[in-house]
């Protein structure tokens, strides 16, 4: 199962989260292309930055292969992409490109900039784009974005890199652009980069590895990157982390200048413990939904779906699980507010439904089943009963499954909540073997990639998921030829109007049924660093880490944002 920001944080309000396991050592010694931090930070004052994010379970690998899944979350502030997507609204910043031009439908040109050095002081140039690319080709198992399922061809002339397509795709170039870049002159004489753990990278990126226990590692800030200027930060602690309880103490201690974790009553054990300099920001990264086994009878019948919409309050079930840190979402399928701009303006309140027993109760009778005796029954006196599964530990969406539970209660339908661990509830997904889950979908800043992450049919496998990612089954050849379409449109009226009919059939035949909005958890001072991302200036979500594929993630535009306090 993929498993994105919004995902990922509900792993933070589990019992099998993260803790601190071990203080903050200071740092020793020096890296190639560094320069020693000066002292402290939030927790140790100065020009070092403490950062809550990764995961020592019970101690951290030293891994920074930036192909790898199980990568230190330091390595997203470390190598960098030819351009940065913000998940939140699709805005695009360049990094190792200073652009692209689309090429038709079919070809996109990226200009390499100049002037780019690795950290062990060789240039960085076009011909290294161009064997990152090949590269993945030659080693499939590192292309974990689905390049090559899309690319044809990628060749270097001068200071363009141009990248033909195997049919139209112009969404793809979203995702193309995200792929980290790494050295030629190093990775062509790794003899398997699927076991490298890469222990001193060499990167074109802000930061450099500094010292590494399996308790604790620290980056350095890079001298040689090419715009060093814009990064205050000279030294960053990870320290290893291990559960929930111990880091939301150390949070509130002043640990971390920067976490990812929830908190219940954030404005309690956070802010109000510094309230001049303590801030939060849940930016929505992601729709939490009830999946539904459209293989199955009754969940086939889109007239019983809309009933089971009709039946649930998402507010209550938002609040119960998120306390209250979330809104309900829409079922148009569009991540608002994010993705406001693409709204289908003849969606009524905005895609929203609100729980009407009325409408519920025709939508069942239309569907052919009726309440007898507090019980939903089918037209042949069959009980509906339902089985829905969340994995264990996600004590959030436990929470929500528990809600549900109790709200189909009133329409007389029986739910069994089942928590079975992730390998088990992920299996149940790709093999179809369930009637109900709580799952995950978007958060791409793209409306195609977003219905593509969820609908994926009749298509090849979205970039970056697995083929399995319509957990619903959903089969249905206007939305399929409707995604065909727009991998082929350039212009943005186009674009839109393709985007609204795929919001109709989403909330007409509720092939998934929107729940919440799945929160990106930031917690952040501002004593020692400024120009943190928030809801006035959401130029990247708030995530101290990147993603678990080969793209990067919001540190290096928040890295290279933050200023020294006065």
């Amino acid at each position: 199962m993929k498993h994105p920001a919004h995902a990922r944080s509900a792993l933070f309000s589990t019992a099998t989260a993260l803790i601190l396991a071990g203080g903050l050592s200071a740092c020793a010694g020096t890296a190639n292309g560094t320069t020693s931090a000066g002292s402290g930070g939030s927790g140790s004052g100065g020009t070092t930055l403490v950062v809550g994010t990764d995961n020592g379970s019970p101690t951290m690998a030293d891994n920074f292969n930036p192909f790898s899944a199980n990568k230190r979350s330091g390595t997203a502030y470390m190598y960098e992409p030819l351009e940065y997507v913000n998940s939140i609204n699709g805005q695009q910043t360049p990094f190792l490109a200073t652009g692209h031009t689309l090429k038709g439908s079919t070809a996109v040109d990226f200009t390499i900039r100049t002037g780019v050095k690795w950290s062990d002081g060789k240039p960085f140039t076009p011909a290294d784009v161009v064997f990152t690319f090949d590269y993945i080709k030659k080693y499939p198992a590192l292309d974990s974005l689905g390049i090559w399922q899309h690319v044809k061809s990628v060749s270097a002339s001068g200071n363009t890199v141009s990248v033909k397509f195997k049919a139209p795709d112009v969404p793809f170039v979203q995702q193309l652009e995200q792929q980290l870049i790494v050295p030629e002159h190093i990775w062509s004489k790794i003899s398997d980069p699927t076991t490298y753990t890469n222990t001193s990278p060499v990167v074109t990126g802000p930061y450099v590895v500094g010292t590494f226990n399996p308790n604790q590692y620290t980056l350095l800030k890079n001298t040689k990157y090419w715009q060093a200027g814009n990064v205050a930060a000279t030294r960053i602690v990870f320290p290893a982390l291990t559960g929930n309880t111990q880091s939301q103490l150390e949070l509130s201690q002043g640990g971390y200048d920067w976490a990812t974790l929830f908190i219940p009553s954030v404005k309690t054990t956070w802010v109000a413990k510094d309230a001049q300099h303590n801030k939060y920001w849940f930016p929505p990264g992601g729709t939490i939904s009830l999946f539904l086994n459209l293989t199955k009878k009754p969940y086939s019948d889109p007239a019983f779906r809309q009933a089971l919409s009709y039946a649930l309050d998402r507010t209550q079930i938002a609040t119960k699980a998120e306390d209250g840190y979330v809104q309900p979402a829409s079922q148009s399928g569009m991540l608002l507010p994010n993705l406001k701009s693409w709204l289908d303006p003849a969606l009524p309140d905005s895609g929203l439904v609100t729980q009407n027993m009325t409408k519920a109760t025709q939508m069942f009778a239309q569907a052919g089943y009726t309440k007898k005796g507090g019980t939903l029954v089918s037209a042949a006196g069959k009980a509906v009963t339902m089985t829905l599964q969340t994995p264990n530990g996600f004590t959030d969406w436990l929470q929500a499954a528990q809600v549900i539970q109790q709200q189909l209660k009133a329409v007389g339908i029986t739910v069994n909540v089942q928590t079975p661990q992730y390998a088990a509830y992920n299996q149940a997904l790709a093999n179809g073997s369930f009637d109900a889950s709580i799952a995950s979908f978007g958060g791409t800043g793209s409306p195609y990639l977003d219905f593509f992450d969820a609908f994926d049919s009749a298509q090849s496998a979205p970039v970056g998921k697995p083929a399995a990612s319509n957990y619903s089954r959903f089969s249905d050849p206007k939305l399929n030829g409707l995604l065909t379409k727009l991998q082929g449109e350039t212009q943005i009226a186009q674009q839109h109007s393709t985007v609204n009919q795929l919001e109709q059939i989403m909330y007409k035949q509720v092939p998934v049924l929107a729940l919440f909005y799945g929160a990106t958890w930031g917690e952040y001072t501002t004593k020692n660093f400024t120009g943190w991302p928030d809801a006035s200036n959401p130029y990247a979500p708030p995530a101290p880490y990147g993603a678990a594929t080969a793209a990067t993630g919001p540190p290096l535009m928040i890295i290279t944002h933050l200023k020294a306090a006065a």
